[in-house]
């Protein structure tokens, strides 16, 4: 479905995280943070400025 929509399957990651894991949570969100900026821009971005003029 993502690549449908021009989406990278890369830019969606599901993983349960307990509350009482808050290490293991940041560390979640920083890698996924480091992936999104290797990806670079979404492909959706350009597409919804396009799209509100």
């Amino acid at each position: 479905m993502l690549g449908f929509c021009g989406i990278e399957a890369e830019r969606l990651r599901a993983r349960w995280v307990s509350s009482a894991e808050a290490p293991e949570f940041v560390e979640e969100v920083n890698d996924f943070i480091s992936a999104l900026k290797q990806i670079g821009p979404s492909p959706l971005k350009k597409n919804t400025a396009q799209n509100v003029a």
